[in-house]
């Protein structure tokens, strides 16, 4: 019995021993959750430290054009974008963007983080404004919106910002408009606009004479503070103050010895007006002067006129406006037309309706602009053909003649059926810009503009006929 009862006891003591020493060498709860805690903070730290620094630094941007035959997809890969990534950003610019008819000179911006990681990607298609696609964070970065859902890419509109300006100019002429604006950088752009608002009294081709006088009040663009990211398109400016282009013309006027006229604009509703003289009559009128930019008139209306194909002497019932082939020809007033086709004698021809008093005929035409054909309204100042020499024609020209009631009339002579009148609310609008704007344009210090081709005032006769605005 005694011998049984002593190794039973030894047992017992070694294990209560055993399992003081084990509670003796485990750690503490404090101990336990403080060590890695300690760890997992410092690892964190280091992390963020590391992300901070990361942001800080400036992002680097590329710019790629999309090139001719080149398309987002192709530009997409090139710029490493995963395949999810390509479709997505191909999928988002789709709905703001048509890809299928984007041009060459189109613009891509990527910005991208010192370690090459893309973060959005921009796509100028029109000078106006551009694209920003924003590229979501990466794994390591995921983010969330508030709803819980992964944050995709995100696009977004970014119209660029202007700065309006408002100068004055003008000039005297000694050959052209053109010559007399020609020292500005921007004169193209401002002969173009002051040319349409008196096209309808003042034909720029014809009546100049030297001596006259040119005076323009308008407002120049500038481009205003533009994002880092902007992309470029083709030749449209990309650096903030950057000349943009010519605005609006607020006031013009021209003091000619065959003609003059004067405008001012006048807001009618927002964002849209018209240009008035000072009694408020539009200077818009139901035809223009001429149909096309020509070199010269060849023949004028005339009652009796050798013909120089037939060598008979008939009538001329229109103008012939000599130009190279294939200039455009415009429709001069709103109109139906009638016909669009081989006309006999004046070749391809288009005849068009204006109400039921008048018809205009453009003849020797070598083709016509896409959708013409007869029955089909046309717009003032809408191409409707090419100059050429068809039918009975010696060279090229556009012969031009208008119809009043049956009866053909000189189309540099007719009286021109005025538009309506600015409305009793606006002539206040008006008025007030006559106050604003004349002495500024009376205050214009005038001089004889040098040609732009050789840097010398032309020397032309009094007398002469000018063209070449």
């Amino acid at each position: 019995m005694k011998s049984n009862f002593r190794p039973l006891t030894t047992l017992l003591a070694g294990a209560i021993v055993l399992a003081l020493g084990c509670w003796a060498l485990w750690p503490s709860e404090q101990a336990y959750t403080a060590l890695p805690t300690s760890a997992t903070d410092e690892s964190a730290a280091n992390s963020d430290a590391a992300d901070a620094e990361l942001s800080a630094q400036p992002l680097e941007v590329e710019h790629l054009f999309l090139g001719q035959g080149g398309t987002l997809a192709a530009v997409s890969e090139r710029i490493g974008l995963s395949a999810d990534e390509r479709i997505q950003l191909l999928s988002i610019a789709d709905e703001h963007l048509d890809l299928r008819r984007l041009s060459p000179r189109t613009g891509i911006s990527v910005q991208r983080r010192p370690d090459g990681t893309a973060v959005s990607v921009a796509i100028r298609a029109e000078k106006e404004r551009f694209v920003r696609v924003s590229l979501p964070p990466s794994p390591t970065e995921a983010a969330e919106s508030e709803s819980g859902e992964s944050i995709g890419m995100q696009a977004e509109i970014v119209p660029l910002n202007y700065r309006t300006e408002i100068e004055t100019e003008g000039g005297i002429v000694t050959s052209s408009v053109a010559q007399a604006l020609g020292h500005l950088s921007q004169s193209q752009f401002l002969t173009q606009a002051y040319a349409d608002i008196f096209q309808w009294d003042v034909d720029l081709l014809v009546d100049p004479r030297p001596g006259d006088e040119v005076r323009v009040v308008y407002e120049t663009r500038t481009l205003g503070e533009v994002p880092h990211d902007l992309p470029r398109f083709g030749d449209a400016a990309v650096r903030s103050g950057e000349f943009v282009g010519i605005g609006r013309i607020l006031a013009a006027r021209y003091d000619g010895a065959v003609a003059d006229g004067v405008a001012y604009w006048v807001e009618e509703e927002p964002s849209a007006g018209n240009y008035f003289d000072d009694e408020g009559k539009p200077l818009r009128k139901s035809f223009l002067k001429s149909p096309l930019n020509y070199r010269r008139i060849s023949s004028r209306f005339s009652k009796a006129r050798r013909n120089p194909v037939t060598r008979k002497v008939v009538p001329h019932h229109g103008v012939d406006f000599a130009a190279s082939s294939g200039t455009p020809v415009t429709a001069t007033a709103d109109g139906r037309i009638i016909s669009a086709g081989w006309d006999g004698p004046l070749g391809k021809a288009v005849r068009l309706r204006h109400g039921g008093e008048y018809v205009t005929i453009y003849g020797h035409l070598r083709g016509f602009a896409r959708g013409i054909k007869s029955g089909v309204e046309v717009s003032q100042g809408q191409v409707i053909g090419y100059v050429g020499s068809t039918g009975r024609a010696t060279g090229p020209h556009l012969h031009y003649t208008v119809v009043k009631n049956g009866r053909a009339i000189d189309p540099l002579k007719m009286k021109n059926p005025t538009a309506k009148r600015l409305e009793e609310r606006l002539m206040p609008t008006l008025n007030a810009s006559r106050l604003r704007w004349d002495p500024l344009l009376t205050e214009l210090e005038l001089s004889t503009r040098v040609d732009v081709a050789d840097g010398k005032p032309t020397a032309v006769d009094p007398n002469a006929v000018l063209s070449g605005s």
